[in-house]
């Protein structure tokens, strides 16, 4: 006959009892912000979330974000809920949408949708200046930062310091309304000034910088032609909702990259303005920006300018190794990467597969249980990590989202 082990009862407050059952235990998070689900570990106690009400109270130091998944996870519904969310209660919103998912969001937020497409009559300037903005050398480094991303994106390398000074050079000297076009141009066919700012002869830097010169030149003519080649098209209303881009039309993978660090210069130089409204820029498939160093390093870039001014930065990845890709541990690629993501102290992660287990613990510094646990989520239950806290969320999707989040709507009849 077995025997039962009978203890005492014992009653404790809610205050002592984490010491007893440690996984039931959650740092309480502000009720503050857009609903976006219930928080398994904290009881089932309903989540809500502002970074800017976060930051305010010293829970996170940056208002950016990180969204990471496998297909069919429900990252996407989680983004353009929280989109709808934040727009209506009156922030601003401005989506980099390659994939052409964001329509149904620009409806229904009433805000206007751009779509770029090759050899199209519709244009983005990536080196507009911001609003207001009286030139200077951060307007400079600004814009050879956008124009050493598109080449060494082209290139499929880092470019050399001649090249980096030719660049600044080129862009410094030209006229506004400065484009891609003029800065290829001074570039191709190097001036006596140009060659005296590198400290060299006009001969000398033509064939220096020839094969990024070239670059350039084709992808003004190939892949950004009718897109980013030219004077822009379209001006944003600083008071309006946002915009979304949509970059659907561009299907070539490699064109992909360069229009979206083209189109994303562009929004985020307009956006770049000191005021008080709270504005969201979302980067969704961001993986096209990570396979190369210096699309990495212009993301990066993007990141602290966000973060300066106030603005949520939303980076979507499908997996953690899209931020490791390219580079071993050490370099100053895989560093860049790695600053992206420390720039973003918002990490919500969504079921992945087993191979990202070591990834997860090491760039997020998750316990050997978090890492497991994220492998191990079903769809529309993420892990977030803020700032030092963590949450397991269950999204709650309302009736009203479905129109948003209905990615299967192009394979039905």
């Amino acid at each position: 006959m077995s025997r039962i082990l009978r203890l005492p009862s014992l009653t404790v407050t809610t205050r002592h009892s984490p010491a007893a059952y440690l996984w039931q235990h959650s740092h309480a998070l502000p009720d503050a912000g857009v609903p976006v689900g219930i928080n398994v570990l904290a009881g089932g106690v309903p989540l809500r979330y502002d970074p800017w009400s976060y930051y305010a109270v010293g829970i996170v130091t940056s208002p950016n974000m990180i969204v990471a998944g496998q297909l069919g996870r429900g990252k996407s519904a989680l983004v353009k809920t929280y989109l709808s969310r934040q727009i209506h209660a009156g922030r601003q919103a401005y989506v980099l949408d390659p994939k052409g998912e964001y329509r149904p969001l620009a409806v229904e937020a009433g805000m206007p949708v751009v779509t770029l497409a090759p050899g199209g009559s519709t244009r983005l300037n990536p080196l507009d200046p911001p609003p207001g903005a009286a030139g200077g050398e951060q307007l400079t480094a600004a814009r050879a930062r956008v124009v050493a991303a598109l080449a060494g994106a082209g290139l499929r390398r880092p470019l050399n310091g001649e090249e980096h000074l030719a660049i600044n050079a080129a862009v410094c000297d030209a006229r506004e309304p400065v484009t891609l076009g003029q800065v290829t141009e001074a570039l191709l066919h190097p001036s006596d000034r140009l060659a005296v700012a590198v400290s060299t002869t006009p001969k000398a830097l033509a064939s220096a910088i020839r094969p990024m010169a070239l670059e350039l030149h084709r992808l003004l003519t190939g892949d950004l032609a009718g897109m980013l080649d030219g004077t822009s098209t379209v001006q944003l209303d600083p008071n309006g909702r946002g915009v979304v881009v949509d970059l659907s039309q561009v299907v070539n993978r490699d064109a992909l990259t360069s229009v979206m660090v083209g189109a994303g210069a562009w929004l985020s130089a307009a956006i770049d303005l000191d005021t008080d409204q709270r504005r969201l820029l979302l980067v969704d498939e961001a993986w096209a920006l990570l396979a190369q160093p210096a699309t990495t390093a212009w993301l990066q870039q993007v990141s602290k300018l966000a973060r300066a001014r106030g603005v949520q930065l939303i980076t979507v990845i499908h997996r953690f190794s899209d931020l490791a890709a390219q580079t071993d541990v050490g370099t100053a690629t895989r560093a860049q990467a790695e600053g992206l993501l420390a720039d973003a102290e918002t990490r919500v992660l969504y079921g992945q597969a087993p191979g990202e287990r070591r990834l997860a613990a090491e760039l997020l510094g998750l316990s050997g249980p978090e890492a497991d646990l994220v492998c191990r989520l079903g769809p529309y239950r993420a892990l977030w990590r803020i700032g030092e806290r963590t949450a397991l969320v269950d999204h709650i999707l309302a009736e009203s989202d479905g129109p948003l989040v209905d990615t299967d709507a192009r394979m039905r009849p």
